[in-house]
């Protein structure tokens, strides 16, 4: 989701701008770890999901990938779901530093529809969904190092996480079970966003970086639609 041309004098100024802001100085950093037995399936990809295992308090990251070949020829969808597995679609935006990366809840748009599971969020009800920055701490860092573009930066990583629990005592899928998960079958998978106003980041995007990056504003954009499967029932 590394999009659009930098623009120094914008950076800059939206920079002095975060600095400012009262309502951002109050940073989390508040560890978040995965629950166990839930599916949390990458909203925008092609099925992939990942889950949590062993211990909960620094489990074991597992992912269950949709593979391809070297020509990008689909060879394997990524396995189903338990169907006694929590599900929760989730985008996380890791971004440097804090104010930059609490500022996405109010800058990103999202739309949301799985018709299977009567699923449908609005542009404005996908902002309840935002669950605000934690620290991208040693944990998460094993797992996806975020480093500044310029090793004098001092401040560190944050991850907004964007998580739409679909099962549960707080899932918002209208076709669960008597046990709130989905029933077994097939789920297609509907998203698109847009970006209403540029975010900085300091983090090393790419090889030979001497500046800032700025995600740019963009137009509504719908990603193809893509399907997961909820399985068979695990122990």
């Amino acid at each position: 989701m590394k999009r659009s041309l930098l623009v120094l004098v914008l950076a800059a100024g939206l920079l002095l701008g975060l600095v400012a802001t009262p309502a951002l100085a109050n940073q989390r950093d508040t560890n978040w770890r995965p629950a166990l037995k839930t599916a949390y399936v990458f909203a925008y990809m092609d099925g992939s999901w990942f889950e949590g295992t062993g211990d909960p308090s620094a489990p074991d990251l597992v992912g269950h990938w949709t593979t391809y070949d070297d020509q990008g020829n689909l060879v394997a969808p990524a396995d189903p779901i338990p169907a006694n597995y929590d599900i929760v679609m989730q985008e996380s935006w890791k971004l440097i530093p804090y104010a930059s990366d609490a500022l996405i809840s109010r800058a990103l748009l999202i739309k949301l529809s799985i018709p299977e599971a009567g699923v449908r969020v609005s542009a404005q009800q996908s902002r309840a969904f935002w669950t605000g920055p934690i620290l991208w701490d040693e944990f998460w860092m094993n797992w996806a190092p975020i480093v500044p573009y310029d090793p004098r930066i001092k401040a560190k990583p944050y991850a907004n996480r964007w998580l739409v629990p679909l099962t549960g005592k707080k899932g918002i899928a209208t076709n669960l079970t008597a046990a709130k998960k989905l029933p077994q079958g097939t789920y297609t998978v509907n998203y698109a966003e847009t970006l209403l106003f540029p975010i900085i980041d300091l983090e090393l995007v790419y090889d030979g970086q001497t500046e800032p990056y700025v995600f740019q504003p963009e137009p509504w954009t719908a990603y193809a639609p893509f399907t997961f499967t909820v399985g068979s029932p695990v122990p």
